[in-house]
């Protein structure tokens, strides 16, 4: 049937405010998205720099064990006046338990001349460090410099591939020689925490260029590799005297990310379901009293789930903030305090945007002890000695309702111990029985009179109480006296 043009523009007026609406909403879901992608971008950059810290320290400090030998070696060719006479004993020893070192070398005038064990290293008697050859390089600009040079990887002449340094030494400022000390490679770095960045969505590789063929040569790597179409970032390093280089990529770019699509999807259909709802008011303004009154039951619901996020919300953002002042001023006044502090900021963070999306609202306790661990140390740094924390943990885990334990451990600390101007301690521990796992958080600070807080219950607490009686047979009690302390108690039905 036709319709009339008075139909037909009361139409147009009945679409149009539904389809600005959508568009709207859909604008700034997107944009929202957008924000969080590139938060998700920045704390994965943080996450990068961690990782390649960590990698140069375990690094290092692998090397740096193997490499003190180098100066055992010089040190007792100056107590023995240049004289190899006992050398084999002193190699021996320090070769005893060490499977990572394949050998160690004296160079008289850069010509080896002993080795141990000589059983496999006989190749390397009379090798002239002087000349041209893999691993010389280095051996020659330790002689300029007088300093330890660190070598390779690189072939062996008596087979494999090995690391190797070179230390010159010097008898009453004259120069004798070289000693040198060489490392098995790979098997140096068999437990070397590379190994393990994979497992964190991550590949990354350890790479030097080799002054012998100019060329770039990768030391460690992931499993899985980094390759030609991913974005990397790249840290220097330097080890006696030799540059490194890691490199740091994410197995999965920005538009791969699982989340990305699930917030564009929920996007569309938020705003569809927006522009339905800004179409349908004329019809539900016609319901019948008793369906208008339901519709608004549900709306009343949404409202009050909404408040409680934004009170969450804006309790997160005051620690946020407050936190990266503290790091800020530490940068300056402490250095390494202010590393640390934003690793465990990161770990913090990192729990608290996972615990939104745990699948049934639950995690693993050892994931919400992480977090907690984090946040204990950020404050025992802010507090400066006035905040003790004891963790009495064993090596078990299960799973519990997300941001339940957390929020108590905030609660200790910030209305119990904060307020103490000598401050006090705060003990987490846990136990089980044959039913339930119980997790106690018991603090020495001003402690409260819980028949008063029951009028004016905190939004922490509230938050924990609905989280944690959605799941059957779990709890929280509380106990507690003004000037006592506090004692509350989690208890988890076990499943």
């Amino acid at each position: 049937m036709t319709k009339t043009f008075a139909e037909r523009k009361t139409i147009r007026k009945f679409h149009l405010p539904a389809i600005l609406a959508g568009a709207i909403c859909l604008a700034c879901l997107l944009v929202l998205t957008a924000v969080y992608q590139v938060q998700y971008s920045r704390e994965e950059k943080l996450q990068m720099e961690y990782i390649a810290r960590t990698i140069e320290s375990e690094t290092y400090e692998t090397l740096l064990l193997q490499m003190d030998k180098t100066s055992v070696l010089q040190a007792y060719l100056i107590e023995t006046g240049g004289s190899m006479d006992t050398f084999e004993p002193i190699a021996e020893e320090l070769l005893q338990g060490n499977p990572a070192i394949q050998n160690v070398l004296f160079a008289p005038d850069g010509i080896v001349t002993k080795a141990f064990p000589a059983e496999g290293n006989e190749a390397t008697i009379g090798l002239d460090l002087n000349s041209n050859g893999q691993g010389n390089w280095e051996a020659q600009a330790a002689i300029r410099t007088g300093e330890l040079f660190l070598a390779g990887p690189f072939e062996l002449v008596e087979g494999g591939m090995g690391i190797c340094g070179r230390l010159p030494v010097y008898l009453e400022g004259e120069y004798w020689g070289l000693v040198s000390v060489t490392l098995s490679y790979p098997a140096v770095f068999v437990d070397h925490p590379i190994h393990h960045v994979g497992d964190q969505g991550f590949a990354c590789r350890v790479w030097r260029i080799n002054p012998d063929t100019n060329q770039k040569q990768v030391i460690l790597e992931t499993e899985k590799p980094i390759t030609d179409d991913m974005a990397t970032t790249q840290y220097k390093l330097q080890f006696f005297n030799a540059d490194w280089n890691i490199e740091l990529a994410s197995l999965t770019s920005w538009y791969q990310r699982p989340i990305l699509w699930v917030m564009v999807v929920a996007s569309l259909l938020v705003s569809l379901l927006v522009a339905f709802g800004v179409e349908s008011d004329q019809v539900i303004r016609r319901m019948r009293a008793e369906e208008a009154a339901m519709q608004i039951e549900n709306l009343r619901q949404q409202l009050e789930w909404e408040q409680t996020s934004t009170m969450i919300n804006q309790i997160s953002t005051h620690f946020f903030y407050h936190t990266l002042n503290a790091i800020q001023a530490l940068i300056v006044l402490e250095p390494d305090s202010a590393y640390k502090m934003a690793g465990d900021f990161s770990r913090y963070l990192r729990f608290n945007v996972d615990a939104i999306t745990a699948s049934g609202g639950v995690v693993s306790f050892k994931e919400e002890l992480r977090s907690v661990r984090a946040y204990a140390e950020i404050n025992e740094l802010q507090l400066e000695g006035r905040l003790r924390m004891e963790f009495d943990i064993p090596d078990v885990d299960f799973q519990m309702p997300a941001l339940t334990l957390q929020p108590i451990v905030e609660n200790a600390i910030l209305h119990g111990i904060k307020p103490k101007m000598e401050g006090g301690t705060v003990k987490v521990s846990l136990h089980e029985d044959q039913h339930n796992w119980y997790i106690t958080v018991a603090d020495d600070g001003q402690g409260f009179d819980p028949t008063q807080a029951k009028k004016k219950q905190s939004v922490g607490l509230a938050n924990v109480r609905k989280r944690i009686e959605k799941f059957e047979g779990s709890s929280l009690e509380i106990v507690s006296a003004p000037g006592n302390g506090t004692t509350a108690v989690l208890i988890y039905k076990k499943i």
